[in-house]
């Protein structure tokens, strides 16, 4: 059965600086018709930068709808027009000083399909060559090196809760590490 829906109206309620709503009419493939709350956001990149100690780095971030300092990968929105693979290696310069040489696309992550658009790239970056920090005058966080056993130990305690970083891992060990 088709299960395509047909969008018969929509309209914007919302216009913001990273992301705007809309509330869309659509066709059911059945016939009927329904509501769609939609929020259309930039695209992104997150980061797993792995050294050749096996450690990565981790940052932690205070989170303001969750009132909270989470555990993340290096990530960030990708600016109009920008290359995903440019946003990872800026993104992971400016929040972490580190300079990757090589960088591969794991994968593709969509956090909220239910209502949003949003599409995050999915990055393993390799040999990496220090630098120097440059946060964004809006961002406020702090990296460290952990080893990648340690890290997957933290998931395991349920201690990492970031739906980016988690995906990320989990594209990495499925392509890279032999689960038994």
């Amino acid at each position: 059965m088709e299960q395509k829906e047909k969008t018969i109206k929509s309209q914007e309620i919302f216009k913001g600086k990273i992301l705007n709503l809309f509330v869309d009419e659509v066709k059911l493939p059945n016939g009927h018709t329904s509501t769609r709350e939609l929020i259309r956001h930039c695209k992104a990149s997150c980061v797993l930068a792995i050294n050749e100690k096996n450690e990565i780095i981790i940052e932690e971030q205070f989170r303001y709808p969750y009132d909270t300092t989470l555990i993340e990968f290096p990530a960030g929105k990708c600016d109009k027009d920008e290359d995903p693979k440019d946003t990872a290696l800026r993104e992971l310069a400016e929040e972490t000083g580190y300079i990757a040489n090589n960088i591969e696309l794991l994968g593709l992550f969509y956090p909220t399909c239910a209502y949003s658009d949003e599409v995050i790239y999915l990055y393993l970056a390799t040999d990496l060559k220090e630098g120097k920090q440059h946060l964004d005058k809006d961002e406020t966080l702090s990296f460290s090196w952990i080893k990648l056993n340690e890290f997957i130990k933290m998931i395991q305690e349920d201690k990492v809760r970031d739906g980016k970083t988690l995906a990320t891992m989990t594209y990495y060990l499925t392509k890279y590490r032999t689960i038994s």
